[in-house]
């Protein structure tokens, strides 16, 4: 099946603020590269190579990114201003679309799934469907859009956001859209439209689902996103393509003496009210001790150089008295193969690292 891509990545994460002040959302890094890089690979490794990304929040540091990255001049961009909403910018890009299918994706979220076998769920849908929407369990069923699914798995009923909803299968807002889509929202006339509410219910019957049992998360709050970090299932295959030879998420956040990781860090530790604590030697950031609203300081954000050095650490921790819950370590670089869920279940101790080698 030839089929493209549009990636959602507009949007201005204000709820990741100040973190998001300094980075699109897309961008944040997860065990070393960013979010956004998780999806181009999983599309290209499930051989899709037409992808469209629309920007507009802090737009020139995404396109800086790609543009020294593996997937130079393979993505293309159109900056959305105003944002359209996700229906309003499929319908944009229609030109894109033409007759082919076509995956929509909220790229703001995390999602590790076997793609080739959602594009095999789609190919093989029931008849009279003409969207393969991706569900997923969610653990927070008030904060998600809920369906209800028949015997074949077609959604017969959909809860957006509603308090107490009869289940947990929740939308994880990637989905392949037949063509004939675009021609329902050019009769809504408008230039936003809303998928969840205004496309979704219209199509009741006609939504195949696939589910992912693997890892899906909106990466929306900061719990969330370091959540991510230490959930999220090891992903130590470095053999995706196309391989990124020249290190250029690691190029990027060391560029200025490290200026975009400093900023990180501060924006974590405002987020957090967390105090920095930097461990490595000649090296030292301005100092940062962010207070609560009631006062309080939650723990300490601990910068090391690698994901081994424990030595300085566990000396500070002798002498704090704080409880390892009450630590993140902070680790600018580490090698492509780190797992913070790996830290975590070794060591006790919650990790980030920001930028990953290219290889071991």
């Amino acid at each position: 099946m030839n089929i493209k891509a549009i990636l959602l990545a507009a949007g201005f994460g204000t709820r990741l603020r100040p973190i998001t002040n300094i980075t699109p959302k897309c961008l944040l890094p997860i065990n070393g590269r960013p979010l956004i890089e998780y999806w181009l690979r999983a599309l290209y490794d499930a051989g899709i190579q037409d992808i469209l990304m629309n920007l507009h929040h802090l737009a020139s540091v995404m396109e800086e990114w790609l543009g020294q990255s593996a997937f130079a001049g393979r993505v293309r961009t159109v900056y959305e201003d105003p944002i359209l909403g996700t229906g309003g910018t499929l319908l944009q890009n229609r030109d894109f679309v033409g007759n082919e299918p076509v995956m929509l994706i909220h790229a703001d979220n995390l999602c590790l799934a076997d793609f080739p076998a959602y594009l095999r769920a789609h190919e093989s849908r029931p008849a009279a469907t003409e969207i393969t929407m991706m569900t997923f369990t969610t653990p927070t069923p008030a904060t998600c859009g809920i369906v209800a699914i028949n015997r074949d798995g077609v959604v017969h009923a959909f809860y957006e956001k509603v308090a107490n909803p009869p289940g947990n299968l929740a939308n994880a807002a990637v989905y392949i859209l037949e063509p004939g889509i675009i021609g329902f929202l050019a009769g809504l006339k408008k230039s936003f439209i809303d998928f969840s509410t205004e496309v979704l219910p219209h199509f009741m019957g006609k939504i195949n689902t696939f589910h992912n049992a693997i890892y899906h998360r909106d990466i929306g709050t900061t719990e969330s996103f370091l959540t991510a970090q230490w959930e999220c299932p090891d992903t130590t295959d470095t053999t995706t393509n196309p391989v990124d030879g020249n290190n250029s998420w690691r190029i990027f956040c060391e560029k200025n003496d490290g200026m975009f990781v400093k900023k990180m860090l501060n924006g974590l530790a405002e987020a957090l009210h967390m105090e920095v604590i930097d461990l490595r030697e000649n090296k030292k950031y301005s100092s940062v001790r962010p207070i609560g609203e009631a006062g309080e300081q939650r723990g300490k954000i601990f910068v090391l150089s690698t994901e081994t050095d424990f030595t300085p650490l566990s000396r500070c921790l002798e002498n704090s008295g704080l409880q390892k819950d009450d630590q993140i370590l902070f680790l600018p670089a580490v090698h492509a193969c780190f797992s913070s869920k790996k830290i975590l279940a070794e060591q006790g101790l919650k990790s980030i690292a920001v930028c990953a080698s290219a290889a071991p």
